[in-house]
């Protein structure tokens, strides 16, 4: 008897792989061109000369035909404003009258300090906070109620916890005023005994 060969063949063919590889990049052209036929019939790839004329003009700083027509029409519309050299800007600083005094968490030791707060924006953001000089102190005393003695011996602890200090007060004049504005927290003097 003669031994039959009943074993499949184990490769994959060429022609298979072609086929597959011809379904493969179809599949990819098919889907593409969807994509850019969706993109066309909706407007998406049509050139918009006004928007890019207002891009324009706001990179430039000189308003385009478009922006400029817009604002004769409208005089009431939004019109650019010129920003300030901010290289120019004054920092201003408002010091708390009152010192803080707050007691380590699970310590014996008490924290004292006088902190300053530091803004590049205008004398509103440190008229907020003398406004609302109590609610900033509770917040910040809050905060300050939660440092630990291992926190206050480790290096870079006041640059750390002035960082975290201007985003508790920002908070509290956010709720408060609807913006913060508060961009460094100083310790003026500080004291752990």
């Amino acid at each position: 008897m003669a031994e039959e060969n009943t074993a499949a063949p184990t490769g994959i063919g060429r022609r298979t792989i072609l086929i597959i590889a011809a379904a493969g990049l179809g599949s990819i052209f098919l889907v593409t061109g969807l994509i850019l036929g969706i993109l066309y019939f909706t407007g998406a790839l049509s050139g918009n000369d006004e928007i890019i004329e207002r891009l324009n003009a706001i990179e430039g700083g000189s308003p385009g035909p478009a922006l400029s027509a817009a604002s004769e029409e409208n005089p009431d519309a939004p019109q650019l404003l010129e920003i300030p050299d901010t290289n120019r800007l004054d920092t201003l600083y408002h010091q708390f009258a009152q010192v803080f005094v707050s007691n380590v968490s699970d310590s014996r030791k008490v924290m004292q300090m006088n902190l300053t707060v530091s803004t590049h924006y205008d004398q509103m953001v440190i008229d907020n906070v003398v406004k609302h000089e109590f609610a900033v102190r509770a917040a910040i005393l809050e905060h300050l109620s939660f440092v630990t003695e291992a926190e206050t011996v480790e290096e870079g602890f006041r640059q750390r916890m002035g960082q975290e200090l201007a985003l508790v007060v920002n908070s509290e004049l956010e709720q408060l005023e609807g913006f913060g504005g508060i961009e460094r927290i100083l310790f003026t003097e500080f004291l752990m005994q």
